[in-house]
């Protein structure tokens, strides 16, 4: 047991952290993994390993969603009585405002390795020329951060001014991006799907590019955030000509609960007339707000939890539902958009 990367069909799951504690624990482990929807492929793999590698090692499959490294699994590990949590595809969420003592946690990146084709690289260059951004920071995922450095590589052979970013995007964090706005004419983010850019777009003032690998597309991430924005603001105007009666969502996941915004938040709300009242979710959705809305008829929430539950997942409801930083910028009367906080 002395590599450091299991090989899983297109992936690469950097396993040495996991190996490390197997080394030194005499005793037998019980190990909750969890991973992403979209990566929980990789369980088998991992299992198998697992299993031919050491008779130590006693493995549970968590079902559950998981939406980064935000969210990990600590009441299903409770109840499990497990030795340790091992998440799957993240580095650790270096936001999060206290530990999670019990329960020791292991994070193990996960790397795509896949081909891809050539024509990807040729369609980025033509849109960059067309659009004339030739100064560009080039960032992603964690998952695709290999092939991130193939794609900046591949530009700065071609002529382009490349930033490479070392630090993954995620979807509530951009500033090792942001840092570059007024270096660059346009960010660039390869990644698969809108999440990680269209975050991105919402919290810059640069065109935002889209490279996603497993479609093969190349794509305008700037146009789908005006959108968005146009529906943000709107979000906006309906919570000011709302009542004052306000719910203040508060994360009870690990690393969702950031007791210093809540309170600045309910100061801040209070001082603007509000009548607040606390509301704590471990997992929130649009049937959830309706039923906690059903008992305290609210005028609107603010979520402290994650920043794109409001956009990507509460959009639709009857309510306003405001990010905090869209909050602050509505009762201090700003003219700009914050994202995240």
């Amino acid at each position: 047991m002395n590599q450091e990367f299991l090989t899983c069909g297109s992936y690469e799951v950097y396993i040495a952290p996991l190996l490390k504690i197997l080394r030194e624990t005499e005793k037998p482990l019980r190990i909750l993994l969890q991973a992403p929807d979209g990566l929980k492929h990789v369980y088998e793999c991992l299992s198998l390993f697992l299993s031919d590698s050491t008779r130590r090692v006693e493995v549970y499959l968590s079902a559950s969603p998981s939406f980064g490294a935000c969210d990990l699994p600590v009441d299903e590990a409770v109840v499990l009585g497990v030795d340790l949590i091992v998440h799957i595809g993240h580095e650790k969420y270096e936001l999060a405002e206290y530990e999670w003592n019990n329960i020791p946690v292991v994070y193990l990146p996960v790397f795509y390795n896949g081909v891809v084709d050539e024509s990807l690289f040729i369609n980025l260059r033509r849109v960059l020329e067309e659009n004339k951004y030739y100064r560009i920071t080039v960032s992603s995922s964690l998952v695709e951060s290999k092939l991130k450095n193939k794609i900046a590589e591949y530009l700065l052979s071609s002529g382009f001014t490349v930033y490479n970013v070392s630090k993954p995007v995620i979807g509530c964090f951009y500033s090792n991006v942001l840092v570059y706005d007024r270096e660059v004419d346009a960010h660039l983010v390869v990644v698969g799907g809108v999440f990680h850019p269209l975050g991105l777009a919402l919290s810059s003032t640069k065109p935002v590019i889209g490279v996603d690998p497993y479609m093969n597309r190349v794509w305008s991430v700037s146009e789908e955030a005006v959108k968005v924005l146009k529906r943000r603001f709107y979000e906006i105007y309906r919570a000011r000509n709302a009542g004052g009666k306000l719910g203040l969502i508060i994360g009870a996941r690990f690393s969702q609960y950031r007791p210093k915004l809540v309170e600045y938040l309910e100061r801040l709300a209070v001082d603007s007339g509000y009548r607040v009242y606390r509301v704590t979710a471990g997992y929130l959705d649009v049937n959830r707000l309706v039923a906690i809305d059903d008992a305290l008829k609210l005028d609107l929430y603010v979520v402290t939890s994650c920043p794109r539950l409001p956009i990507d997942d509460l959009n639709e409801f009857y309510k306003p539902v405001l990010t905090p930083g869209e909050f602050i910028a509505m009762v201090r009367g700003l003219d700009r958009y914050i994202y995240p906080w």
